[in-house]
């Protein structure tokens, strides 16, 4: 059977990741998740005192970069791939807040997008992969046969957040998580580089009211709806 790409792209904590790992090993394709290598740069950054407060050392950054390497490695224990940055498992260090508030700063320097989307589209080349982010539909992988668009209200994904947090015994704040949440689409939508907007040929997956059993069924029907079609 031919294979395809697929990409995932919308606003933070919609739960792409969760809905893209379930997709991939549903199908058998890979699973990448774009949004955890901003991550793992951004904690790099954090670690190295490249960025303090809202203060990014761009110069530092732009020699550093050669230096990040960013793979994923499968966890036995959960059947889904973890984050390494230079070989250490960072999985657990990248979904903290601290993180969190300063990954859309980041992600928006272009040197570090670009580094970024081309450490992905390698990734991508022989297809057969479910990759979700920001901009996969619209920057990194334009022709992907079947693209998504996922959305969700602010306070819904605020507590999805909240309560993934909080089942991970980490400290969590509702009104701050939402106040990150509504943050990081500001700065995700109004980024120079690669905004994060819907792709004109996506489709859109608002999934505030639905189970993540609904979600799956949905995503099963596009995907066999694409494959049938080739």
């Amino acid at each position: 059977m031919k294979k395809i790409t697929i990409a995932i792209d919308g606003f933070s904590s919609c739960g792409k990741s969760t809905m893209a790992k379930d997709l991939a090993r549903e199908i058998g394709y890979i699973y990448i998740d774009s949004g955890a290598m901003y991550r793992a740069v951004t904690l790099y950054c954090i670690q190295n005192d490249i960025i303090k407060g809202g203060d990014i050392d761009v110069t530092k950054l732009k020699k550093e970069i050669p230096n990040i390497h960013i793979t994923f490695q499968l966890n036995p224990s959960t059947g889904r791939p973890d984050t390494y940055l230079n070989g250490v498992n960072v999985e657990n260090e990248i979904r903290t807040m601290e993180v969190s508030s300063k990954v859309s700063l980041i992600s928006a320097i272009d040197f570090v997008r670009s580094a970024m989307v081309a450490e992905q589209q390698k990734m991508g080349k022989e297809k057969g992969i479910v990759m979700d982010g920001r901009d996969i539909g619209t920057t990194v992988f334009p022709d992907a046969e079947l693209k998504i668009f996922v959305t969700a209200s602010p306070e819904i994904r605020a507590k999805r957040r909240y309560d993934e947090l909080e089942q991970k015994g980490t400290p969590a704040n509702f009104d701050e998580i939402l106040e990150n949440v509504k943050q990081r689409d500001f700065i995700d939508q109004n980024r120079e580089v690669s905004p994060l907007k819907r792709a004109e040929d996506a489709l859109l997956l608002d999934n505030s009211q639905l189970t993540i059993d609904e979600q799956k069924k949905w995503l099963l029907e596009q995907y066999n709806r694409v494959i049938q079609s080739k």
